[in-house]
């Protein structure tokens, strides 16, 4: 497996926030684990092509999940460099 480390800027509720993200590549698939809020959230593109994202750690009992705004945010700017 190889894996590649990034920093997405990215535009939320108009404040400027950089996500870090790893680039997780395997024989068939690809993921992106990035850190939003202090959550690992998984980001890989389903059967049909369109991101899905989840908790890399679904059993942690963190208080504040990632806003799902936030997460699609994330979503668009990935799926925005992806077509480039």
């Amino acid at each position: 497996m190889m894996s590649e480390s990034f920093t997405l800027s990215i535009l939320y509720k108009g404040v400027s926030q950089e996500v870090d993200c790893t680039l997780r590549i395997s024989r068939f698939k690809y993921q992106f684990l990035c850190t939003i809020n202090n959550t690992e959230m998984i980001l890989e593109k389903d059967d049909e092509g369109n991101f899905r994202a989840m908790e890399s750690d679904p059993f942690s009992n963190k208080s504040q999940k990632p806003d799902p705004a936030l997460v699609k945010v994330v979503i668009d700017e990935l799926e925005r460099i992806l077509s480039e």
